[in-house]
């Protein structure tokens, strides 16, 4: 884990309220207040790490109000970092508003990411819904580079709200579903899901986006006997599993916690295994 000062190298916009920021370290480590000391060596130009389903604390130098970062999947690792912002709030209005040059504060990675499959027999589909995308996407080009056949599922409100939709096209094979049917199918994403879990026995599946959509994906999967993870989506305050914000009750009545035991779990370890 890293806590470093991190400067806006590209801006783009995929899609309506959503913004990519890029970003590469540009100082050493600095002390976190709860660690009071850096964490990393002192090479400036390191860069940044992190695995599919991981998370990034991300705050910019606005001053003190909003006090707390925001929580982000990470989209790309490497010489630069990048970020899925959907412009929702008072925190994301301002890191949708930043500029190329700007200084982010970045705390990461963090969190649990996803099991990585080798190449099976049954197939790997990822469903994406919203900005769910985020981590699909790093984990779609990760899985590709290892020579993994997969399917990509990407579920969205309109064809408006599409981020990387072009650039997932370009590494599998793609269905959209959409819910007004301006993209592809009309209906939800768990419909094509459904046909590919029917044809793909002993699939393993990878999803993340709003809890009802990983919820049903859930279900899908168990009737199926397919292996799911699913990457939770919470707010949260510190990413560290101090602040307590981000506890959720799995399927045995435990308390987990998305931000240290998460995003990613194993689906039945948080909707059970009924179908």
């Amino acid at each position: 884990m890293d806590y470093l000062k991190a400067r806006i190298t590209r801006i783009e916009i995929p899609a309506r309220e959503h913004v990519i920021l890029r970003f590469t370290r540009v100082s050493n480590n600095f002390p976190f207040p709860s660690q009071g000391k850096a964490g990393m060596g002192s090479s400036g130009d390191r860069h940044i790490e992190g695995e599919p389903g991981q998370f990034v604390m991300v705050r910019g130098s606005w001053g003190t109000h909003p006090i707390l970062p925001r929580a982000f999947s990470l989209v790309e690792v490497g010489k630069e970092g990048a970020i899925l912002v959907r412009n929702v709030g008072e925190g994301t209005n301002l890191l949708a508003s930043m500029k190329q040059g700007d200084e982010l504060l970045v705390l990461g990675p963090l969190g649990r990411g996803f099991s990585l499959p080798s190449q099976t027999g049954g197939g790997v589909v990822l469903v994406a819904g919203g900005v769910g995308v985020a981590p699909l996407v790093f984990l779609a080009e990760r899985l590709a580079d290892r020579g993994v056949e997969q399917v990509f599922l990407y579920g969205a409100r309109a064809g408006a709200d599409l981020p990387f939709r072009d650039r997932i096209g370009g590494i599998c094979d793609l269905t959209i579903t959409t819910e007004d049917g301006s993209v592809g199918e009309k209906g939800l994403v768990t419909a094509p899901l459904e046909r590919f879990l029917r044809s793909n026995l002993s699939a393993s599946v990878f999803a993340c986006g709003p809890v009802a959509m990983l919820e049903a994906v859930a279900r899908v999967s168990a009737r199926a006997d397919a292996r799911c993870q699913v990457a939770l989506e919470s707010p949260m305050a510190c990413g560290m599993g101090v602040c307590k914000g981000c506890a959720i009750l799995d399927a045995g009545g435990e308390y987990r916690y998305v931000c240290s035991d998460g995003p990613a779990f194993e689906s039945v370890k948080i909707f059970g295994r009924e179908p």
